[in-house]
């Protein structure tokens, strides 16, 4: 997968922006200049929606009222994708100047993978940091599952804003549990799927980081792996009705990394944290190129400011001897772009914003 030529309009930083890439395209500059918002825009037009904004009315600029991406992109076959973002609208997605029925339509067709300092808190933040990691990854090569979520996630509000209620109906709680339940059993089961594979991937990557100095684990906990759905919610209804929100469920689904048995959290050194991130990455990597048959495109994002000189080298290996496709990297310093460049030895362009 490669964009061949990148476009924004009033998008973030960039007013009126228009790039041409090659397989690697480095973008120096200094902080502030819109380096991260060229690999934001790319990581929208592939899952559609931002990876450094929370909501889509942030990537419009303050005084405008509507932005725009637009890219030429190989993928098997040539396409024109478009995004349209406008204020108090909902974001309209084109392929070939066709628009999507459902955002969801698009999803798993592009595919591209971040690696940026904001990461950490797949490590240090909470399980719903790392679900959310896990939930994008699986919805991208299983649209059931994204479906599955969506439903959940619908109900479970409403299940909440229910329970919240002076007076609940339990009967429609009860109706509710009934259409949850399978959807639970199905998420856990896509869950568990994933993780017996991914947890492989993990373990090579971070051994190839660390040179297999350390163990790595990466385990998944799950209320639904010792009872069902409706046995559970059934002895803890009481409580759902005491504290007025629902504590069964896939949503609070534990996900956890440790290294010779340790939390990687709590014990890791600062070497080890980072390693086990950029494992984490690359595996994702890896994993959805097995599974979609076809190269992501990797944003790197002024990795090389946050980790130290000895991961880089190994960092900047591994690439150079990886089927790793059209990569995109931010930095601060034009020269460690170029001598990055260099190294990997694959065709590139320097793009130096101001």
């Amino acid at each position: 997968m490669k964009v061949q030529k990148l476009s924004l309009v009033y998008f973030k930083n960039h007013t009126d922006l228009s790039l041409e890439m090659e397989e690697v395209t480095a973008i120096a500059g200094l902080n502030g200049v819109g380096k991260t918002s060229v690999l934001d825009a790319i990581h929208f037009l592939c899952l559609g929606k931002s990876y450094f904004s929370s909501t889509d009315v942030q990537c419009i600029q303050s005084d405008q009222l509507q932005s725009g991406i637009l890219a030429e992109v190989e993928n098997q076959s040539q396409f024109d994708l478009k995004i349209k973002l406008k204020r108090g609208a909902r974001k309209i997605i084109e392929k070939d100047n066709i628009p999507y029925k459902n955002i969801s339509e698009h999803i798993g067709q592009f595919l591209a993978v971040v690696i940026a300092p904001n990461d950490i808190e797949l490590i240090y933040g909470t399980n719903d940091k790392r679900r959310s990691f896990v939930n994008q990854v699986i919805s991208q090569v299983d649209k059931k599952h994204l479906q599955d979520l969506v439903k959940y996630n619908k109900l479970i509000d409403h299940r909440n804003k229910h329970l919240k209620e002076d007076n609940v109906d339990l009967a429609l709680i009860q109706t509710l549990d009934d259409q949850i339940g399978p959807l639970a059993h199905s998420i856990f089961e896509s869950r568990t799927s994933f993780f017996n594979e991914f947890r492989l991937y993990f373990r090579s990557k971070y051994h190839q980081l660390s040179d297999n100095k350390e163990a790595i684990k990466l385990s998944y906990q799950c209320q639904l792996a010792e009872k069902s759905y409706a046995e559970l919610v059934g002895t803890n209804r009481s409580r759902d009705l005491a504290i007025r929100r629902s504590s069964i469920g896939i949503h609070k689904d534990e996900i956890e990394i440790e290294i010779d048995d340790f939390s990687l959290k709590k014990y890791g050194s600062q070497g080890q944290i980072k390693s086990g991130l950029i494992a984490l990455k690359l595996a994702e990597f890896e994993y959805l190129k097995d599974k979609k048959q076809w190269t992501p495109i990797l944003l790197l994002d002024d990795i090389f400011e946050k980790i130290d000189e000895e991961r880089a080298k190994v960092l900047t290996q591994i690439i150079k001897n990886g089927n790793f496709g059209q990569i995109f990297i931010t930095d601060t310093d034009s020269k460690r772009l170029a001598s990055f460049c260099k190294e990997i030895g694959k065709p590139f362009k320097t793009i130096t914003l101001s």
